[in-house]
């Protein structure tokens, strides 16, 4: 097994625009980020850039088919922070662990494929018409979008990767949980989906709404923060709380093991100064858009929590309000597709 690191190099096509080169910078720093993670020993912290992008609307689409916004080659600066924020981040990789996981494994074979493939579609692109600057328009978009893909599948590797050390973990022990939040420390709380000792109502009292981050320190019935989520949107209909049952238990797990206080604080979107929180994971800037109105101010209040991200992907995925297609739109919530960022 060989520990040299392997440094990812893409570079950007003749004529290119700083708009798509920084776009270029982006998807290799993130790569870089990543491979570093993986061969560390740590695929889950693999920054989920896609969707830092789609927070800061630099990305539209659906979740199946993400492409650049409008004008983004005129955010050259915004991509510039980001890259900046994501080399923070692998700067802290403790690369005295390189090898740490197989870097001959299938998944880095992948992953070196993906930016082989990008390269070779950046080395064909035409170079600038006569008596123009910059690639075309149309090419140039053609381009970045293609970049953005590479950093989707690139992250899908990383989580197909993290599904199986978490699948050996399990194997070694049984009764560890899938996954534990490095953020919820010695706090964390496993998540128990069967537990229905209470249920949101006039008897509920949400987490103190003093402070937007106060510790939550109540139930932690991932189950309950789910049926008062579904109160406060008015989604009564018992086949459509199913539904959202079905995928928010998946999700939840998948984001925050459970713990309505973890905290991301090592990936991009905490480098930026909004870490991800609560059992959704959700940045405060999308929990005070979407948040529910009659629920708790305070981001680790569950019902409030899962509340705003339900009212998210309704709008951000187009799910519809009976929950029916919430695992085809949004990936992270479906048990029988790889993890991935929402």
């Amino acid at each position: 097994m060989s520990t040299e690191r392997w440094v990812v190099k893409l570079d950007p096509p003749a004529d290119a625009s700083p708009g798509l080169k920084a776009v270029i910078e982006v998807g290799r720093q993130t790569i870089q980020t990543s491979a570093d993670l993986l061969a560390t020993g740590s695929p889950s912290q693999a920054p989920d850039v896609v969707k830092l992008l789609r927070d800061e609307k630099l990305v539209t689409g659906d979740e199946k088919k993400s492409v650049l916004a409008e004008g983004y080659a005129n955010r050259t600066q915004e991509f510039d922070d980001i890259k900046n924020d994501i080399r923070k981040q692998d700067d802290n990789v403790d690369l005295s662990a390189y090898g740490t996981y197989d870097i001959s494994s299938g998944t880095f074979v992948a992953i070196r494929q993906h930016v082989k493939d990008l390269q070779a579609t950046l080395d064909a692109a035409p170079g600038a018409s006569p008596g123009k600057q910059y690639i075309a328009t149309d090419i140039e978009i053609r381009l970045a979008n293609a970049v953005l893909k590479t950093i989707d599948d690139v992250h899908d590797e990383l989580a197909k990767a993290t599904d199986r050390v978490q699948a050996h973990a399990k194997n070694i022990d049984g009764s560890a949980p899938t996954y534990t939040p490095a953020s919820a420390a010695g706090n964390y709380v496993p998540s128990n989906y069967m537990q229905r000792s209470y249920s949101p109502g006039p008897g509920f009292v949400p987490a103190a709404t003093s402070a937007d981050y106060a510790r939550y320190q109540g139930n932690v019935s991932v189950d309950a923060a789910i049926d008062g989520a579904l109160d406060a949107l008015g989604i009564t209909d018992p086949v459509a709380r199913e539904y959202w049952k079905r995928g928010y238990r998946v999700l939840i797990e998948r984001e925050s093991g459970g713990n309505p206080n973890a905290v991301n604080n090592w990936d991009s979107n905490a480098a930026a100064g909004h870490a991800s929180r609560g059992l959704t994971q959700t940045i405060p800037s999308t929990f005070l858009g979407y948040h529910a109105a009659g629920t708790s101010s305070n981001i680790h209040d569950p019902v409030a929590n899962v509340a705003a991200s339900m009212n998210y992907v309704m709008e951000r995925y187009g799910v519809s309000r009976d929950g029916h297609d919430l695992q085809a739109k949004v990936q992270q919530a479906d048990p029988n597709r790889s993890p991935k960022g929402y």
